[in-house]
């Protein structure tokens, strides 16, 4: 035998490494409560400036009451499920290789079962309830609904349900989807825990109480989920599969029945949930289940990409017709011109040297350059940096030679992509925004055949005055 200097040692852990690694982490915690806490601050002092401090608590309210009301309706339904898995649970557990991990449980915690339920719903609901203060915005909206009596053509609901009710609607029914399914996966623990359920028996591996158990709540689940296809009907109408925003062809022809044939499947999985309490074995919801998967993929999914590609692009024009009618009617509706009266100027004989004199100020504004084209023109001759970008070009009208005139100009924006050395100064000190603009008369060509720029080069100049050529807000600039 060796001596005992002689036996090899169990390395050490390096103590210092971790004591530097807490350190740091509570450091780390530290910075990031001070960084939460100056941010709050500096929001407060803002709403403070503009006499809108009722508006900045308002909004802390609202937060505070919505993280709170999630957070115990989700501690008191997950507390409620496994007091029930404690009470069913079987007074007689049969000898198994399962059973020594169920006793040594009940022989550490039986003391303390409440405690633990409460410790473990408590975590769960910290978890999942403070997250939906994120949604104040669309709480404060659905509670300020207001009509805007105007109804959409496809389901006939005020267009003030789909922009107050539905968004909270949808989070509140996803929310409490993905709820029941943690409740659920801790329950079915605790039952087996429990030794309701057991997995290494020849015998019964779920008793009856906890098949009910189980049952109600993947009937809720079924439930929760025929509602997120009744309100995902509803969001057709932000559809852009179409050639227009809006429920088109497909969506009415073929998604729609695939969502409300699946809402039938839903509900009639909720049925033969509760149906199986009273029968043995769980064949029935494993139909139910494995039909709803199959509908999901091949109705749900397959038959609209079906529809859409092989009977819809073919005759885009013909089959999407009334969907673009609608996409006009609802245009002219918010632009408020629905009233508009069309008259239909066509020409029954040709263009007079007359009719040219009478319209010269319009035909000295006809436009010869397609703002899309002018963009890429832009971009080649006036971005001169590479921090500097055209994102599109705009149309307004300005007085040249004291006649106002049709003028095509873009903001040059800050590109962030372009910075050099992104580092902290150069993105917050020194690259902070845009400057002038470039500008040219929409009927005018130089002799090269490239815009005639009024407004150009770095520091702007040209015959339109710009006093203060920053720009810190743009369409590329991020938030």
């Amino acid at each position: 035998m060796r001596a005992a200097s002689e036996l090899p040692r169990r390395p050490r852990r390096p103590r210092g490494r971790v004591g530097l690694i807490v350190v740091a982490a509570v450091i780390l915690l530290i910075l990031l409560s001070i960084r939460g806490l100056a941010r709050f601050y500096t929001d407060y002092l803002w709403f403070g400036e503009i006499h809108l401090t009722s508006v900045f608590s308002g909004v802390l309210r609202t937060k505070f009451i919505l993280g709170l009301v999630f957070t115990v309706g989700f501690f008191v339904i997950l507390w409620a499920n496994l007091a029930i898995a404690d009470r069913i649970a079987p007074g007689f557990r049969p000898a198994g290789p399962e059973e020594e991990l169920v006793e040594r449980f009940h022989d550490v915690v039986g003391p303390h079962v409440r405690l633990l339920r409460t410790g473990i719903a408590t975590l769960f609901a910290l978890i999942a309830g403070p997250s939906a203060s994120g949604q104040w915005n669309s709480w404060i909206q659905f509670r300020n609904y207001v009509p805007f009596h105007i109804k959409d053509p496809q389901f006939h609901r005020d267009v003030g349900f789909y922009v107050f009710r539905l968004p909270f609607l949808k989070y509140v029914v996803d929310w409490a989807f993905a709820s029941i399914v943690i409740i659920l996966i801790v329950t079915a623990v605790a039952h087996y825990l429990n030794g309701g359920i057991r997995l290494q028996t020849p015998f019964q591996k779920v008793t009856p109480q906890v098949k009910a158990h189980l049952s109600v709540l993947l009937g809720v689940l079924a439930l929760l989920k025929a509602a997120a296809y009744f309100l995902q009907q509803f969001e057709l109408v932000f559809s852009t599969r179409g050639v227009v925003q809006g429920a088109s062809y497909t969506d009415v022809k073929a998604q729609l029945p695939a969502i409300k044939l699946l809402i039938v499947i839903a509900l009639a999985a909720f049925v033969l949930f509760l149906v199986n309490i009273l029968r043995r074995g769980w064949v029935l919801p494993v139909i139910a289940v494995g039909l709803w998967a199959f509908v999901s993929i091949v109705v749900g999914a397959a038959y609209p990409a079906f529809i859409q590609n092989f009977r819809v692009n073919p005759t885009e024009s013909t089959k999407e017709r009334p969907y673009i009618a609608r996409n006009i009617a609802a245009t002219r509706a918010a632009m408020n011109i629905a009233d508009t009266q069309v008259n239909d100027f066509r020409y029954t004989e040709d263009i007079t040297s007359a009719d040219l004199v009478d319209n010269a100020e319009t035909i000295r504004n006809v436009r010869l350059w397609d703002p899309r084209v002018l963009t890429t023109t832009y971009r080649r001759l006036q971005e001169i940096r590479t921090f500097f970008q055209f994102n599109d070009v705009d149309v307004d009208r300005y007085k040249l030679d004291n006649r106002s005139t049709q003028v095509l100009l873009s903001a040059r924006e800050l590109n962030p992509d372009g910075v050099p050395s992104p580092s902290w100064e150069n993105q917050h000190v020194v690259f902070t925004h845009g400057f002038g603009a470039a500008a040219s008369p929409a009927n005018a060509v130089t002799a090269n055949g490239g815009p005639d720029l009024i407004v150009k080069d770095l520091p702007p100049q040209g015959v339109l005055p710009i006093t203060r050529p920053e720009i810190y807000f743009g369409d590329n600039l991020g938030g």
